[in-house]
């Protein structure tokens, strides 16, 4: 129990975008309201009194026939090769969200009742034993409240923006208290995003058009939302798109896009924690015995490999993006590539959204950990502690 409270502790405190923290954030609105707040995120309010977390259902998922990856690691004073096997592909359903209640808001670590979402099975009873919430009644309250669970689940990660986005375009308004993401960082995502859908209007636009530009805004927003299929019908056509699945489509292209630009942005500081692992992730800060060196490299081998697992998948998913993006609209070629892009892009979007979050999960947990050594060095027991953390989040 206390490995788990600590683990629990330590996924809290780091921020990660497999959080969503609701109860912290309720319970500083009340601090600073000296009671009740004016808002809350859901209409029940024991609702806002939870934590929603992602993880995988499996620890290991299954290998990728035919594919493999290497990465370099040091051990005894060498770059080490090793070679690993890429996982299957993560999907939608892959990816569970839990609903933990803390017995205790003050100490939201040390012990709760918690849910399985992705369980259908008598999850209305289970939901009504944790919380008081009735889902299965009627009224707008409860109905706003069950959408946005299911909200929730749909997503394959609880990033802010994701959370804000998803919320917004489904028309559903909460605090802005509830999303730990500046008006500036949500806009410079945005325009990102749009960026890349600009070209597309070449292929439904007449340039030759008075109204050209404006038809060609209008369109990108259409494309933003993701609702208007009607609208956006001849974009279905032209790249053959499944009109019943259009909407999830043009979702998951934003997904992976969006998780392009978390990649791009963060790809510093993940070369960075690459760097400690082969250089310092199993050299303490004093001097210890051999058998603990080797039980350090050991922890070190499996810390890297996941993580060089989950690097390489997101720079894979990102090359088959661009490259087919780049053939179509940058160099004009042929579609096809952009077509199977489209189609396999539900996918694409879970899969690289649980690797970036794995990865951004180990980097928040390792700036914690490493914060006060000004040379990245731990001693034996703290770096055990938290190669044995890394292990566990880097899944």
């Amino acid at each position: 129990m206390a490995a788990e409270e600590n683990a629990l502790r330590e996924t809290l405190a780091s921020g990660a975008s497999r959080i969503f923290n609701v109860a912290s954030i309720t319970h500083k609105l009340e601090l600073a309201a000296g009671g009740t707040a004016d808002e809350y995120l859901f209409g029940h309010r024991s609702l806002n009194d939870g934590i929603f977390i992602k993880r995988p259902k499996d620890a290991v998922a299954p290998v990728r026939s035919g594919s493999s990856g290497t990465a370099e690691i040091l051990e005894n004073g060498q770059l080490k090769t090793i070679t690993f096997d890429m996982t299957a592909r993560v999907e939608k359903g892959d990816i569970a969200t839990f609903l933990y209640i803390p017995f205790d808001i003050e100490a939201i670590a040390g012990g709760g009742n918690s849910l399985d979402l992705s369980v259908v099975r008598g999850r209305t009873e289970a939901l009504f034993n944790l919380t008081g919430f009735r889902a299965d009644e009627e009224g707008r309250s409860i109905a706003r409240d069950r959408r946005l669970i299911e909200l929730i689940e749909e997503l394959p990660s609880l990033d802010p923006f994701l959370l804000r986005d998803r919320l917004e375009t489904d028309g559903i308004k909460a605090p802005e208290a509830y999303f730990e993401i500046s008006e500036s960082e949500f806009q410079e995502i945005k325009k990102y995003i749009l960026s890349k859908f600009k070209p597309i209007t070449t292929r439904v636009v007449d340039p030759a058009s008075p109204k050209a530009a404006e038809i060609a805004e209008q369109f990108i927003m259409k494309l933003w939302e993701g609702k208007d299929l009607n609208y956006l019908a001849p974009i279905t056509q032209v790249f053959r798109i499944d009109p019943e699945q259009a909407s999830e489509i043009y979702y998951s292209w934003k997904g992976v896009t969006y998780y392009e630009f978390q990649y791009k942005r963060g790809q510093r500081t993940l070369l960075g924690f690459a760097d400690w692992l082969h250089a310092k992730g199993s050299t303490p800060s004093h001097y210890v015995k051999a058998s603990v060196r080797q039980e350090l490299e050991e922890k070190v081998r499996g810390v890297t490999t996941a993580f060089a697992r989950h690097l390489k998948n997101s720079s894979e998913i990102l090359r088959i993006y661009n490259q087919a993006y780049e053939d179509l609209f940058v160099r004009g070629g042929d579609a096809r590539p952009f077509i199977e892009f489209l189609k396999d892009s539900s996918t694409l979007f879970w899969d690289i959204a649980a690797s970036i979050s794995a990865m951004n999960h180990g980097v928040a947990v390792w700036r914690q950990h490493t914060a006060k050594s000004s040379d990245g060095k731990l001693a034996a027991d703290d770096l055990t502690k938290l190669l044995s953390l890394l292990d566990r989040v880097i899944v």
